[in-house]
């Protein structure tokens, strides 16, 4: 027989219900629009530290944007909202939050957010929240959404 049956297979499971590892993942600076290095060599993140630059690159994405997420769900319809636009101010700011809590939701270790604040400033929007893990961690996060 040339493949196993799946009964047959270990099964795995994660002890305590706790997050297993995502893998490797790189700092990124978003101001500076590259990867961090120290002493040549990318910089390694922690989890918390991983899933913060994941908030924030879902966020920064435009939905439709870029050929490689064209058949994902992936990204966000937030310029939409902010540029150019006579919205009023309500629905748009209630579209933001949802369109900010549907991206960040997608992440299988998050299970909520919380502490929702949107302000408006010259520079955009800024959002702030707390990211709730599956494993109870909180993470206080945000981002300047200028829409561009």
């Amino acid at each position: 027989m040339m493949f196993p049956n799946s009964q047959d297979l270990p099964s795995t499971t994660v002890a305590n219900n706790a997050i297993a590892t995502m893998g490797k993942s790189f700092l990124f600076d978003f101001e500076t629009g590259d990867f961090v290095i120290k002493d040549g060599r990318l910089v390694v993140t922690d989890e918390v530290s991983a899933i913060k630059v994941w908030i924030e690159k879902i966020l920064y994405t435009e939905k439709g944007r870029y050929a490689v997420y064209k058949d994902l769900s992936y990204g966000t319809s937030i310029e939409d909202l902010i540029i150019g636009t006579n919205y009023n101010i309500a629905f748009t700011e209630s579209e933001l939050k949802r369109e900010i809590e549907d991206a960040i939701l997608q992440h299988p270790h998050i299970s909520g957010i919380s502490n929702f604040i949107l302000a408006r400033e010259i520079s955009g929007v800024t959002a702030e929240f707390t990211v709730v893990l599956k494993d109870g961690t909180m993470v206080e996060s945000g981002v300047n959404l200028n829409g561009g």
